[in-house]
């Protein structure tokens, strides 16, 4: 690793759970010796990336960050963020793979992509995006979002498919708890017969749910063992999928997407 790498590597140190780190902290969390430390610290003070407070001498992210994030947000188009990511995740699941951002109660297509060669394919509709409670891809931000937003959902007739019964307000609150404790949502031929998805949450800067991403396939393609294999390489993707559209994942709900052998060997 450079050097460059070692000092832009201290930023990631910086969350919401540790906004404020002293030297002896950086120290402690990277295991670097102090000399080193507080050079790599002194540099990115130095062009803004860090920021000191005079009185607890503890560094802080410096306005330059949000300078940067600024840019990036005013000349990078999402989709353009998103592009790489998602088109690799297509690649590696063989189906349909798409992000939509949340627009009031509206599922808003940002970016879509099917890049495999399997002669069945799921039809998708860009501009035509089911209600939240048909959906894996609003399952899964309800689940990762406030209980006061549900309760504005199940009110709401927008959320609910045509035609379609009002969903029991236990009974979606209680898949939607599991849906937290397990990291992603499912459908099986719910919206359409013959078409399954499983879907993450995408989150912002804050860490809230902002957007979803899913795989889409044909239910043909396999059942429950198919469906738990394309939910492990979703989530598998979920960090870079929220970092590449300016997010952060929660500790916890990274903790969930993370596999059992790698928890162990951190």
């Amino acid at each position: 690793m450079s050097t460059i790498s070692k000092a832009l590597g201290l930023l990631d140190l910086f969350s919401e759970a540790h906004p404020r780190l002293g030297l002896t902290d950086v120290q402690r969390m990277t295991g670097r010796d102090k000399a080193t430390v507080h050079r790599h610290l002194t540099a990115l003070e130095e062009i803004g990336f860090l920021e000191q407070d005079a009185g607890t001498r503890a560094y802080r992210l410096g306005p330059a960050i949000t300078r940067l994030a600024g840019m990036r947000a005013r000349t990078v188009a999402e989709v353009e963020m998103v592009r790489s990511v998602i088109d690799a995740l297509s690649r590696d699941a063989g189906e349909l793979v798409h992000i939509s951002r949340l627009q009031g109660f509206d599922l808003v297509d940002v970016y879509h992509a099917e890049l495999h060669d399997h002669p069945v394919r799921v039809s998708f509709d860009a501009y035509g995006l089911p209600p939240l409670f048909a959906t894996a891809s609003g399952k899964a931000y309800l689940a990762f979002s406030t209980s006061g937003l549900l309760d504005m959902a199940l009110a709401d007739p927008r959320t609910v498919q045509e035609g379609a019964a009002r969903p029991d307000p236990h009974a979606v609150a209680a898949e939607l708890s599991q849906i937290a404790k397990r990291g992603y949502a499912s459908n099986r031929d719910t919206l359409r017969i013959g078409v399954s998805s499983v879907a993450i949450p995408v989150f912002d800067a804050s860490a809230r749910a902002f957007a979803t991403c899913s795989i889409a396939y044909p239910t043909s393609r396999g059942g429950a063992r198919r469906a738990a294999d394309l939910a492990a390489l979703l989530m598998s993707r979920g960090r870079d999928i929220t970092e590449a559209m300016g997010g952060a994942v929660p500790p916890d709900v990274q903790t969930i997407w993370t596999p059992e052998a790698e928890r162990a060997a951190s």
